[in-house]
């Protein structure tokens, strides 16, 4: 019940914090390895043991690090190629997300994950976030994996940004008090909050 709370007042935050987004500066940018307490080296991507999603991305794996580097990998359309699932139409958000109209699109190790079990590292996911007609594209939002095993905020990395505005860029807090993993925390966890392990939407 707590946790639940705890979830539904994160998102309510959500809510607040993007609808006055053009005000919001980029914050919780991070750079260095995809997760330092689980024994990723320093020097990533080239260094990174097979257990951790390369910094840099790749056609399956949204990057980590600057806005730059994140917005030319969504330019590119990567996230709409092989093994990427999208739904098939743009819709209304689906409570409790703050994101309003949107798309979903998932890499291979989302769609092919099997409930209930946790998802794997590098599993990622993309949403395309639309003004209010439902045609026109205001902004981005990334999520991925970073490690197996059971999930808190630092285990994910999370990017959104919103009219040209970088909400968010950078891992999540263990404590899952940040924007983004203080609402995905609650995937799963009552009837109200569909989906597990961080992850609301897996695409069939």
């Amino acid at each position: 019940m707590i946790k639940n709370l705890k979830a539904i007042l994160t998102c309510a935050t959500a809510v607040a914090t993007l609808s006055t987004v053009a005000a919001v500066a980029a914050v919780a940018t991070t750079a260095g390895c995809a997760d330092d307490e689980a024994g990723c080296p320093a020097a990533c991507p080239a260094a990174c043991p097979a257990s951790c999603p390369a910094e840099a991305g790749d056609a399956q794996t949204p990057p980590q690090g600057t806005d730059a580097v994140i917005s030319a990998w969504i330019a590119a359309g990567s996230y709409k190629g092989a093994g990427w699932k999208c739904e098939p139409a743009v819709h209304a958000n689906r409570s409790p997300s703050p994101h309003g109209m949107n798309k979903i699109c998932n890499n291979t190790k989302l769609t092919a994950s099997v409930a209930p079990g946790l998802y794997e590292f590098g599993t990622a996911s993309v949403k395309e976030l639309y003004m209010a007609d439902g045609t026109t594209i205001a902004g981005y939002a990334t999520s991925l994996k970073l490690v197996d095993g059971d999930s808190n905020g630092s285990k994910w990395y999370f990017y959104e940004k919103l009219a040209g505005t970088v909400v968010y860029n950078g891992k999540g807090t263990a404590a899952n008090t940040d924007l983004c993993s203080g609402c995905h925390t609650g995937a799963g966890s009552d009837a109200g909050h569909s989906g597990r392990d961080f992850v609301y939407t897996q695409v069939p």
